[in-house]
């Protein structure tokens, strides 16, 4: 079968269909896959990694070329809404190769910043003020995490405002993207294992129906998935610097400049989790200050970015 030229060359065209989150889902993609390339003989599970890579290069490409071409609802919003799922991959991969390129862990660096700072270890003097009601409350504001970004998303495509919807996904993966990147610098596993006994959590700071539910599954995703192996060797290396504290913030910013219908909820909540990475034992104030600081940095690199790709044409506005 011959197909006009006209077809052939915008099939080929990659900025009729790429959207700016596919060239940073694939620009990281890359430096993983070259990662274990170099380190191939010390990752114990390269070769799934390179499968798993060249499967998800494959499925980007073809999401986003079906998307434009076949225009059909179910792949334009498969198109709009993939990339939660994606994100999750990609803070898995990390790990395995920060163990390789910065095997140690950084927490007496962090524990002694705090110290410094307010000459106490947050973590601990907040215990005198836990009460079940409120850590309760603040588990279930940090295991909403993920759904922030996506529920503003979805708002705004709802309302029929995609360059919105697009603008939220693409600065939100982004931002992920780059946290994941910075894990490599100062690598640590956070002040419920350091500064308390983590096999005391649930005695020491009880909630009341869903917190050591909701706690598994947040360690679960974290990498502790085995009682009888010790949960320090299994944990993610994915404290400094607080994701949750940079996304979340993005988010709020994201929402008040669009004016979203939920912004207010966003603020309350966002805030809420902010509080909830040092009172639930996640993370030292220093990693949370370090995520404000990331949050503001992937606001002023996205926009440097994108124009970028709009300069070379490899996206189209």
């Amino acid at each position: 079968m011959k197909y006009p030229i006209s077809t052939l060359s915008k099939a080929l065209d990659v900025k009729q269909f790429f959207r700016a989150s596919e060239w940073y889902f694939l620009s990281v993609l890359s430096l993983y896959t070259v990662l274990a390339l170099l380190f191939f003989s010390e990752i114990p599970i390269v070769k799934t990694i390179l499968l798993e890579n060249i499967l998800i290069a494959i499925g980007l490409i073809s999401l986003a070329a079906l998307s434009t071409y076949k225009a059909g609802s179910f792949f334009s919003f498969l198109h709009t809404f993939y990339h939660l799922p994606l994100i999750y991959l990609f803070f898995i991969q990390v790990f395995s190769f920060i163990s390789v390129l910065n095997p140690r862990d950084y927490d007496h660096m962090l524990i002694a910043w705090d110290f410094s700072l307010f000459g106490v270890n947050p973590t601990v003097w907040l215990q005198q003020y836990s009460h079940p009601i409120l850590t309760e409350f603040l588990q279930i504001a940090y295991v909403l995490f993920f759904f922030h970004a996506f529920t503003q998303t979805i708002e705004h495509y709802k309302k029929g405002r995609i360059e919105d919807a697009d603008f939220v996904t693409r600065t939100i993966v982004f931002g992920f993207l780059l946290s994941y990147l910075a894990y490599f610098f100062l690598p640590a596993i956070g002040p419920r294992f350091t500064l308390h006994d983590y096999s005391l959590l649930n005695v020491e700071l009880p909630g009341i129906w869903l917190t050591e539910h909701l706690r598994t599954i947040i360690d679960s995703g974290d990498g502790v998935r085995f009682a009888d192996v010790n949960p320090m060797s299994q944990v993610h290396r994915n404290c400094m610097p607080s994701g949750h504290t940079m996304m979340t913030l993005m988010n709020i910013i994201i929402a008040f400049k669009l004016r979203s219908s939920l912004r207010w909820i966003f603020f309350f909540m966002g805030i809420s989790l902010i509080f909830a990475t040092i009172y639930l034992r996640y993370h030292y104030v220093v990693d949370v200050l370090f995520g404000i600081v990331f949050a503001f940095l992937a606001l002023w690199l996205e926009p440097i970015c994108y124009r970028f790709l709009l300069r070379y044409h490899l996206i189209k506005k």
